[in-house]
């Protein structure tokens, strides 16, 4: 007696064994059917299996005719079962697939007694429908004598993998994003143990990721503060509930700066807490932005105060130059109006600083003619008592260019930051030397105003002077906002100018000049 092995839906050619048939129940084997099964009832079950099963069943001749069909295939095909039963299977695939069924899988399947998923097309009324078919060869006392075939619609299947690769791809971008962040974009166990650590996280602190990855994520990047403040939202990860914030971190060399950081909890459902992110940001140059702007909005408040009393003065000053000048006509002594001529010098001079603040304070949106020697003189008058007391000796000359036709306020605030920056350079005394004179651009050829601002103080070595106009970069400590150099850069060119720099820092020959030039307008 040979055993045939039952229509399922994996494809399977193994007979039953013994042990797997159905039998009668033994009341020490709990696992068995109560009723026994007859062979007519075990036939008939397989039966219902094979109709019923929920994927598509043939079974063929070795010629590839089918002889026998479930309801599952028939649904597949879109055939009623007179239409397939006696059909040949290679007609079902096209042309294409009949060549690759006679030609490659047939030979193959009979030489080998398997094929599993072999990805086809299912020719029906309503197009083709891609399927996954396993075969097996079913063999009675060692022959070959059918086919069996079982179908899974792959179509579902396709959709899956077309997900699942737009995900990979979407995840892969997504990673390529964060290799290339400057932000650091770190990963941590629930215990705070680091698990990823970003590109920008090795270059923000220093540290490569072998030697993050493993200590905590706490302990490793933030400082002592930092920690105790975020020991509470760490905690509440757990929850579910995110952090936004500010800490001081600090790098592997040791320095601090100022960090935001985001703290995102991984969570899988139905709430399991397995671990968290971290995206740390430097925001130290944006700190330092809002406190030199904090500062100089102090200085802009400062200069209107400024401007304003210098208003309020000129009106009783002109009143004491004018009873000083009834005074020198009354006076008998030549050592009284000796001090009449001081007064009134003096007052002179402090009508001058007060008519020169109201010119800093007053901005132009149009151009004017502006006289350059005039400007010099307005610039030492105002730094007089500075360039005095730090004893400093003020050169000015000119050569031919007198008149330059400019924004007048902003070529007076170059100037004046040029200026206080050589009295900055000056501490121990020295020359300083403002020039004007006719000249050319010699890479294009404009004629313009050369402007020279030269001083003989300590000069900068290269590392400085590569740095000078760049923002908030400073070398006067606590009292500078590093952003005089970098708005005198921004107002030359807007103006149309150039400026180069050239200094030297060697004893008994140090000093700096900057070289402005500005064209004549078109």
């Amino acid at each position: 007696m040979h055993t045939e092995k039952p229509a399922d839906c994996d494809g399977g050619d193994r007979p039953l064994s013994a042990s797997e048939l159905p039998r009668r129940r033994d009341p020490s084997d709990p696992e068995l059917p109560l009723i026994g099964l007859s062979p007519q009832k075990i036939s008939s079950s397989f039966e219902d299996l094979f109709e019923n099963a929920p994927c598509g069943y043939v079974v063929m001749n070795l010629d590839g005719q089918i002889v026998q069909a479930n309801a599952a295939f028939l649904d597949l095909s879109k055939l009623d079962r007179s239409s397939v039963i006696g059909a040949s299977f290679r007609n079902l695939l096209g042309s294409a697939g009949a060549i690759f069924f006679d030609t490659q899988l047939l030979p193959a399947l009979l030489l080998n007694g398997r094929r599993k998923e072999i990805a086809l097309d299912l020719r029906t009324s309503k197009g083709r429908v891609p399927v996954l078919v396993n075969f097996s060869v079913q063999y009675m006392e060692g022959e070959a004598v059918s086919i069996r075939a079982v179908l899974l619609d792959a179509a579902e299947r396709r959709r899956f993998e077309r997900d699942l690769l737009r995900a990979r791809n979407e995840a892969e971008q997504l990673s390529e994003v964060i290799l290339h962040s400057s932000d650091a974009v770190i990963t941590s166990h629930v215990d705070g143990t680091i698990r990823n650590w970003s590109n920008g996280a090795a270059k923000m602190f220093g540290f490569g990721s072998a030697d993050a990855v493993g200590r905590s994520f706490t302990e490793l990047v933030l400082s002592a503060d930092a920690r105790g403040l975020l020991a509470l939202p760490i905690l509440e990860l757990a929850n579910g509930r995110e952090f936004s914030g500010e800490v001081v971190a600090h790098r592997a060399d040791g320095t601090s700066f100022d960090a935001s950081i985001m703290l995102s909890p991984h969570m899988e459902a139905p709430g399991t807490f397995l671990a968290f992110s971290a995206v740390l940001r430097d925001i130290s140059l944006q700190k330092r932005a809002e406190k030199a702007l904090l500062q100089n909005e102090k200085l802009a408040s400062v200069g209107r105060l400024a401007s304003s009393i210098a208003h309020e003065i000129n009106n009783p000053l002109e009143s004491v130059i004018n009873l000083l000048y009834i005074l020198d006509f009354k006076v008998s002594t030549p050592e009284l109006k000796a001090l009449v001529n001081t007064a009134q010098e003096e007052l002179a001079r402090v009508s001058q600083i007060t008519t020169h603040t109201l010119q800093f304070h007053r901005q132009s949106s149009n151009r004017t003619d502006l006289n350059v020697t005039a400007l010099f003189e307005s610039v030492i008058a105002l730094y007089r008592a500075r360039l005095r007391n730090s004893n400093i000796e003020p050169r000015m000359g000119h050569r031919t260019a007198e008149t330059l036709h400019c924004h007048e306020g902003e070529l007076r605030q170059i100037v004046l930051n040029l200026v206080g920056n050589a009295a900055d350079a000056m501490k121990n005394g020295g020359v300083l030397h403002l020039r004007c004179r006719d000249s050319r651009n010699w890479r294009n050829g404009e004629y313009g105003v050369r402007i020279l601002i030269a001083d003989t103080g300590t000069g900068m070595d290269k590392a400085t002077l590569s740095k000078i106009f760049e923002p908030f970069f400073s070398t006067k400590g606590i009292g500078g906002t590093g952003l005089g150099l970098w708005i005198t850069h921004d107002l030359v060119e807007k103006n149309k100018g150039l400026m180069t720099v050239r200094s030297s820092h060697h004893p008994n020959h140090s000093g700096t000049v900057f070289n402005l030039f500005f064209p004549h307008p078109r």
